[in-house]
């Protein structure tokens, strides 16, 4: 019989655990703040308002009813998020921390860094350079190969005048043999010609 007592007791010391109750603990509240005016743009749009005068008028849900003139005041544009970021914003909750905008921070400076930068200015420094000289080549090429064109120009002409001056020669020797006699005179005569070229 002392077993059925030690059964009721097992249960109720198996039930009485080790276990705490969770504690489920919420994120300390952050009291808001109030964006100043001249930053307000920098977050969100505002609506845009535009007032219209309108004259009399009879209503068109009811032709008894005819409306005075007055103002009508009409919203064309509602507020809106400004997704283009203009100036570095605070963040209204947790500490004061700004938005970083990567366009306008520097990136980090290493040592690494900056000598890679500097080799690559050498690098461009030493095309640039490159590129100069290259230049002055070409422009030297260009001016040699214009005065290369002029020789060979006055060689065309000079060779087209030479030949003519052969065929002016060729037609005045010709001319010269046929004006000489056929029978040249016998040696033992005391007239001689003489042929001065």
């Amino acid at each position: 019989m002392n077993i059925l007592y030690l059964i009721p007791l097992l249960f109720v010391t198996a039930c009485a655990s080790n276990r705490k109750p969770t504690v489920v603990q919420m994120p300390r509240p952050v009291p808001g703040t109030t964006l100043p005016s001249e930053e307000i743009e920098s977050v969100r749009y505002s609506e845009n308002l535009k007032a219209y005068n309108v004259g009399r008028y009879v209503d068109p849900n009811s032709r008894l009813v005819m409306h005075e003139r007055h103002v009508v005041y009409r919203v064309e544009t509602t507020a809106k998020w400004n997704l283009h970021p203009n100036a570095p914003a605070t963040v209204a909750l947790g500490p004061a921390v700004q938005i970083i905008d990567p366009a306008r921070k520097d990136g980090p400076t290493t040592s690494e860094v900056v000598a890679e930068v500097n080799r690559q200015k050498a690098a461009t420094q030493a095309v640039i350079q490159q590129g100069q000289r290259l230049n002055d080549t070409l422009t030297q090429i260009s001016t040699a190969l214009d005065a290369n064109k002029q020789v060979a120009e006055q060689n065309r002409q000079l060779k087209t005048e030479l030949d003519l001056t052969k065929q002016r020669l060729d037609l005045l020797e010709a001319e010269l043999r046929r004006q000489q006699p056929a029978n040249p005179a016998p040696r033992g005569t005391t007239e001689t010609t003489t042929q001065d070229w």
